[in-house]
């Protein structure tokens, strides 16, 4: 549940067709059966369908409509596109093509094109919740948190349980530092799809972020039993561990997301941490190093290692790492050298 774009149908058939008249069905509407094609994940028999409906109808805004989602499906996004650019311009009124047209543009990276589409088949369907979804979507990748927040706040108007719209609003929420309403969102989105792992955690952020290392706990303990290789997850737990004092666990959750990411300097920073509260200054000191190998000015990490060598006896490892820290303007490393010197 990291990033949710809707695939808008032109038309939605409410049937169900049972085995023994699906033939009949096909036979009676062929759009019928290119839609159970693409239903099935028949992507390529879907496209080629609509094509045979498109000889005989050329014009036919709808079949071109869809054709472009089968095309997008299998990953031909210049022929989605040029779909759609053929569907509105035989229905310049038609959202559905605008809205899909935006969603390719927005696999690109296009984000700005795609906002123009999105706002084009609002104007014509100002009561489509996804479309709100999307082109906040598009905000939130251009850094616009607030106008983002907006368009999920439309979304979430129209559709009040539209667990899409609740995740990325909570995410733009995070964002904004509004920890408490952003875990209410990751709330909603639990209460109404609770088998996944990605609300649990981000609701572990805000509640640590909040101060509710209990609760952080708690939620990140819940996404490592959904997914046990969640490797985020895994730090998160590791850092609230060490700050509930849980430091042999914690470094049982370290060393194992540090195997599933063996060149994150994040990890080896707060393994190092764990070390240094069970007194393993020497392990401590060689994460601090394979950090700073990771991530060059890395000031935390070089004021830790200058701290852990002085434990070790190495007052003059000690001074040069505080002063590459209080260099990077870490401030705690320039209060420390000030009492340092003053011995």
């Amino acid at each position: 549940m990291k990033a949710y774009t809707i695939l808008f149908l032109l038309f939605l058939l409410p049937f169900a067709v049972l085995s023994a008249d699906a033939a009949a069905a096909v036979a009676a509407d062929p759009m019928i059966g290119a839609w159970m094609k693409y239903r099935k994940g028949d992507f390529t028999g879907a496209a080629e369908a609509y094509t045979g409906i498109l000889k005989t109808k050329p014009k036919f805004a709808e079949a071109l409509n869809n054709r472009g989602l089968c095309r997008a499906a299998s990953g031909n996004y210049s022929g989605a596109v040029a779909d759609y650019n053929r569907a509105l311009a035989i229905d310049p009124g038609m959202a559905a093509a605008y809205g899909n047209r935006g969603l390719v543009r927005a696999k690109a990276g296009r984000y700005r094109e795609a906002m123009i589409d999105y706002s084009a088949a609002l104007r014509i369907d100002p009561l489509m919740p996804e479309l709100y979804h999307n082109l906040g979507m598009a905000k939130k990748a251009l850094g616009d948190f607030y106008g983002a927040l907006d368009d999920f706040n439309s979304a979430v108007a129209i559709r009040p349980l539209y667990p899409e719209a609740l995740f990325n609003r909570g995410l733009v929420l995070l964002q904004l530092s509004d920890h408490k309403s952003a875990a209410k969102d990751f709330q909603r989105v639990i209460e109404y799809m609770p088998g996944y792992a990605e609300p649990y955690y981000q609701r572990g952020i805000s509640r640590a972020m909040t101060g509710d290392n209990r609760g952080a706990l708690a939620d990140f303990s819940r996404a490592l039993s959904i997914n046990p290789k969640y490797a985020e997850a895994l730090s998160a737990r590791g850092l609230a561990r060490i700050r509930s004092r849980n430091y042999s666990e914690a470094l049982e959750d370290l060393n194992t997301v540090i195997g599933m990411q063996p060149d994150n300097a994040e990890l080896y920073y707060r393994r190092a941490l764990a070390r240094t509260r069970l007194n393993d200054y020497a392990g401590a000191e060689e994460d601090c190093s394979q950090a700073l190998k990771r991530r060059k000015g890395y000031s935390e990490v070089y004021f830790l290692r200058g701290i852990v060598r002085g434990e070790l006896g190495n007052r003059e490892g000690m001074l040069a790492d505080l002063k590459l820290a209080e260099a990077s303007g870490y401030e705690p490393a320039r209060k420390l050298l000030k009492k340092e010197r003053g011995r």
